[in-house]
């Protein structure tokens, strides 16, 4: 009796030890998700500062064509 509760206790003592690992990496895993997270926001906002400053130079540069073609 005393072999079963003494395996018992060395199992239950592994399982606390593999529940404290998985807490451990689970914060880090949280921890990598919030860094991606705001990555993700930072290149969504370069990207769409990106596409505006190109259709703002697609805009002038019509204006340009448009007064060029005005003037031939």
């Amino acid at each position: 009796m005393d072999d079963i509760i003494h395996c018992l206790s060395k199992q239950i003592q592994g399982l606390k030890q593999q529940c404290e690992q998985l807490k451990i990496a689970n914060a880090k895993l949280r921890q990598s998700k919030a860094l991606l997270s705001r990555e993700k926001q930072v290149l969504l906002a370069r990207n769409k500062m990106a596409i505006s400053q190109i259709e703002t130079m697609m805009s002038r540069l019509k204006s340009i064509e448009l007064s060029y073609e005005k003037t031939q």
